[in-house]
């Protein structure tokens, strides 16, 4: 049995464009995904370090500091740290919000009031500052996972 010319056309035709559909809708760059989701993935849980102060013999003291991070579900991008520090022995949460964070710079911001701390994650650390809104460094925080 001959198909006709026509036949054989449009069924080509139509081959291609649902292939074409399905090849555009298989993401780009997967690396780049799972990268982000990744990331994300590896800020989760408990950060310990020191939170220093950049000028001495000023009212800033040295700091153990505790984070706490985790993803907030439906809010890619977003994360939740709850930020405190060591005092005689025990825990002191400090405050609690969103942070942004950025994939291509790998790094998490928070925004507050009196100021902004920016953390970069490389490997199994997070290291950043603490900034006034005059653009001066009041700390260098540098932590490490914990859990």
């Amino acid at each position: 049995m001959r198909m006709p010319l026509f036949g054989i056309v449009a069924i080509t035709v139509s081959l291609s464009a649902s292939l074409l559909s399905a090849v555009v809708a298989i993401p780009q760059s997967p690396t780049a995904s799972a990268s982000i989701t990744s990331d994300e993935s590896k800020l989760a849980g408990t950060w310990r370090g020191d939170s220093l102060c950049v000028e001495k013999g000023t009212a800033c003291h040295d700091e153990v500091a505790v984070y706490r991070i985790a993803a907030i579900p439906g809010k890619r991008g977003l994360l939740m740290v709850t930020g405190g520090k060591i005092a005689d022995g025990k825990e002191i949460v400090m405050g609690s919000g969103e942070w942004r964070y950025d994939s291509g710079k790998r790094t998490i911001t928070g925004e507050l009031p009196r100021g902004v701390i920016v953390l970069k994650l490389e490997g199994d650390k997070l290291e950043g500052t603490f900034t006034l809104p005059d653009k001066t460094v009041l700390r260098r925080i540098i932590l490490k996972k914990s859990e």
